[in-house]
């Protein structure tokens, strides 16, 4: 088979050009009356993984005869061309010669439709219909006008609109001697078929690709022969290694020529009246085919079978498992579906509400809510594993917001559960909206569901909880709800501020910076330190005005130390990044009464810095790191936040926020006299993959820290864990040879996040350690079947990364010491790829190859002060 990549590239100046004018282009092709033209035609596919040498996988090609003759015409520019396919073999190998061809009229019966003769209508080159004898039979008349286009062809260069069987396309046409070369990119083409499936709200993103070249070689005014080679690509934006690459061919040579028919008098109504069978006219683009519903590998009795023999024993074993559970739970109905989680031992149930949840059918849906009882107060642990499945959908529904108002209303949990729930509708909305169904009245409803909550909530706790719903939905226009608790309390003000920033910049308007302004410089009222900085950096963050920077610097030096050190740090890190904010920065600190050591040099612990975890042509992953102390030197907040960028998209991959208060006080700290007394309090704040996770308090009050710090063997307290369905990706594409091709990606995550605080009053040193324990499992895979054959590859993937978070703080000295590891664990990656092709279940060709490499663990280098102040603290204990 020839290869894609030598294709001749001279011509691609001809493509892409914005202002490159559609040229009406003719042609002088034309069949001549009274003869038979007999042509040698073959068309070829390889369906391999992205991973694999096309040469080396492979290939299954139809050969047939094709006799062509002039039926009627009109002028020399139109035609009714009559067509029939002969002497159709179909082999695995057209390159092999000891391959013994499959005769079609020896094979199973349904292959005689592509046997019966059909019309082609053309005009100026362009192909106006397709005549087929009525058939239901939309695989043979695919086929029939990917052959009929091999005609479509116009004699001079220049770019054309052309429809053709993927739609309506750009094309260009080059001249050079005697051949035609025709280069279309299918990113030009308005589609003629929608994809099957595809969801915005997935972490993983699914891209398309393709491109064909078709070189006509000319005698006279007859076509000699047309070579037409065609590439599709379906890979994963984040890993684009994983996925598959679709190359076909066509090639039609002329043989013969010999006295034929003559051609019909009249007008073409009369001729198409007079034949003997009636035809149906057909455009030239697809028609979808009908594919037979797929027997599913996977049955839920037979996974929770060998679930129950064997086992789960790794992370991986459970994405396998869940992904399996959640293709065979799509099809099931509400009973069958309730049936299996009744007769589900206990320690299944977990993993089945995770996948009858990334399933989101109505029937697995509405099974859940009724096997969860959510009026009995004793499900609340099952019925918080079902909320935080729904908030990592990614096929939010109107039926999946009824069902969390419905919990909302009638459930009789604890108030974290309904704080849960309201989180999670949040986060619903926000999907929907994302995907064009905000106007809808049941997500209306929702909305007015939270904001009428809010606003009846007098108690903190409950005010905060619809905050968090708010910060999750992100709706531009609850941002005047917002700042009417902009100012309320310490814990308020930190809720309304994350959720403003995650806001695009045109909703950051000058009533919202006027508020920031007054909190930051105290006009009104005084604010505690961490409420101040978070409005200095939405200042900073959002179109930030050379006012707004002079007055930061200029607080710097009235500021205590760690909040002046803090500002100082934060301000250079965005002086060295690509942020908004760099050039007014550069230009205020053009002014040597700002830009000095009077305002910039400050002491203090207090950091803030961003940095590169890890690098590839695909890829960037970074992490933005924020610390306050107090100015006794102990931990006051803390924000980490990791993100990836691929393709243009940036991806908030994780934030973990810690806070304390109070603390100071423990260790009669010079500096904590005279300074306002707090409620002693350690808690933590995460998102992830934008889903606000429920906040952890991890002691209130002196007595709560006593007891747990006498029970610390309980270990770390869990945040969350579980399955989420990642990627759910499946579409059609069709080929330039009528045959049609499905991919499918099917991707899942487990995921293990915990969290531990230790204190201890004996060394005086804090220690908090986040571990993040991931599982991924994905999929590519594609097909390209018929009534003769079917051939598939399929590249699967694993890898289990696994990352912990650790900061100590050491206050026994002054000045405070402290430490931040972030510690990438060894990742094992394994990957497999397979190819196969089929004829009529009679003969089968497999090939696979699998390879796995460890990528060792490490310990990220972070900013520099932070490895030296590592280096003496670590060694010191």
């Amino acid at each position: 088979m020839k290869s894609f990549g030598y294709f001749p590239f001279c011509f691609l100046y001809l493509i892409g050009i914005s202002d490159t004018v559609m040229v009406p282009l003719n042609t002088g092709l034309s069949f001549d009356s009274g003869v038979l033209y007999e042509y040698e035609y073959s068309t070829s596919v390889v369906v391999a993984p992205i991973s694999v040498d096309f040469r080396e996988v492979t290939e299954f090609t139809i050969l047939a005869v094709i006799h062509i003759h002039s039926l009627w015409r009109n002028g020399q520019q139109e035609q009714l061309l009559h067509l029939k396919i002969q002497d159709i073999k179909l082999t695995p190998n057209s390159s092999d010669s000891t391959s013994k061809p499959l005769v079609f009229g020896d094979m199973e019966s349904g292959t005689e439709h592509f046997k019966d003769p059909f019309l082609v209508h053309i005009h100026s080159g362009k192909i106006k219909g397709i005549f087929e004898v009525p058939s239901d039979n939309t695989v043979s008349l695919n086929f029939k006008k990917g052959l009929a286009l091999l005609l479509q062809i116009q004699a001079q260069s220049g770019i054309i609109l052309e429809d053709d069987i993927t739609g309506q396309c750009q094309v260009s046409y080059h001249m050079t001697g005697n051949e035609i070369i025709k280069v279309k990119h299918h990113e030009d083409c308005e589609k003629g078929m929608a994809d099957d499936m595809m969801f915005a709200n997935q972490f993983f993103r699914v891209s398309s690709g393709g491109r064909s070249e078709t070189i006509f070689t000319m005698d006279a005014n007859h076509i000699k022969s047309v070579d037409s080679e065609e590439l599709r690509s379906l890979f994963l934006d984040e890993h684009p290694t994983v996925g598959i690459h679709i190359s076909s061919r066509q090639f039609l040579q002329l043989l013969s020529t010999q006295s034929g028919p003559s051609e019909s008098q009249g007008e073409l109504l009369d001729v198409l009246s007079s034949l003997r069978a009636a035809h149906v006219n057909h455009t030239v683009h697809a028609r979808p085919a009908v594919r037979q519903p797929v027997t599913n590998r996977y049955t839920v009795h037979k996974v929770l079978d060998r679930l129950k023999a064997k086992g789960l024993h790794t992370q991986s074993q459970t994405v396998n498992i869940f992904l399996q559970l959640s293709e065979s739970l799509r099809n099931l109905e509400m009973d069958e579906i309730l049936n299996i989680f009744k007769k589900a031992p206990a320690n299944i149930v977990p993993s089945l509400i995770d996948a009858a949840a990334a399933a989101s059918t109505p029937a697995s849906l509405e099974a859940l809510v009724s096997f969860l009882n959510i009026t009995n107060p004793k499900t609340s642990p099952l019925l918080e594993k079902f909320l935080y499945a729904c908030a990592f959908s990614s096929q939010p529904s109107t039926h999946l917001i009824n069902i969390i108002t419905r919990i909302l209303t009638h459930t009789s949990a604890q108030w974290e559960t309904h704080e849960m729930a309201l989180i999670v509708l949040g986060t619903v909305i926000r999907k929907m909206c994302s995907v064009n169904m905000c106007h809808l009245q049941e997500v209306d409803q929702a909305k007015r569901f939270i904001v009428n909550g809010l606003s009846a909530s007098s108690e903190e706790r409950k005010i905060k909880s619809y905050l968090l719903a708010l910060k999750g939905a992100r709706l531009p226009e609850t941002v005047p709800v917002l700042l009417q608790y902009i100012d309320r309390s310490k814990s308020l003000s930190s809720i309304v501020f994350s959720a403003l920033q995650g806001f695009p910049p045109q909703y950051i308007t000058k009533e919202v910076k006027e508020y920031a302004r007054d909190i930051f410089t105290q006009r009104k009222k005084p604010f505690p330190a961490s409420v101040r900085l978070d409005a200095a950096q939405l200042l900073l963050m959002y179109h930030p005005l050379d006012v707004d920077v002079r007055e930061i610097i200029l607080k710097i030096a009235e500021e205590k130390n760690e909040v002046s050190k803090f500002l100082t740090s934060k301000i250079m890190s965005m002086l060295h990044s690509d942020s908004p904010a760099r050039n007014v920065i550069r230009n205020v600190l053009k002014d040597p009464k700002l830009n000095n050591y009077f305002h910039l040099a400050r002491l203090g612990c207090s950091s803030s810095y961003a940095g590169l975890m890890a690098e590839n042509k695909d890829t960037v992953a970074s992490y933005d790191f924020e610390f306050l102390f107090s100015e006794a030197g102990i931990l006051k907040q803390s924000n980490s936040h990791f993100y990836a960028q691929t393709r243009g998209r940036r991806l908030h991959l994780l934030q973990v926020s810690l806070e304390t208060s109070g603390l100071d006080s423990l260790f009669g700290s010079e500096a904590s006299k005279g300074a306002e007394e707090e409620e002693l309090m350690a808690g933590m704040s995460a998102m992830f993959l934008g889903v606000q996770i429920q906040p952890v308090v991890f002691f209130q009050g002196y007595a709560d820290l006593m007891s747990k710090y006498f029970s610390a063997g309980d270990g770390p307290m869990n945040i969350i864990s579980g399955n989420i369905l990642v990627l759910n990706n499946r579409q059609s594409l069709m080929l330039q040879s009528g045959l049609q091709a499905q991919g499918v990606f099917h991707g899942g995550l487990s995921v293990d996040v915990s969290a531990n605080l230790e204190f201890s009053l004996f060394t005086q040193e804090s220690k908090s350690s986040v571990n993040n324990k991931f599982s991924l499992v994905i999929s590519a895979k594609a097909e390209v079947d018929s009534a003769l054959m079917s051939t598939t590859a399929e590249t699967v993937v694993k890898m289990d990364p696994s990352v912990r978070f650790v900061t100590t703080v050491s206050f026994y000295n002054t000045p405070v010491q402290y430490c931040l590891q972030l510690i990438k664990e060894p990742l094992l990656y394994r990957e497999r790829a397979s190819t196969q092709v089929n004829f009529q279940n009679r003969q089968k060709l497999v090939q696979q190859s699998k390879r796995k490499w460890i990528i060792s663990g490490e310990e990220a280098t972070l900013h520099k002060d932070n490895s030296k102040m590592c280096r003496n603290l670590l060694n010191s204990i």
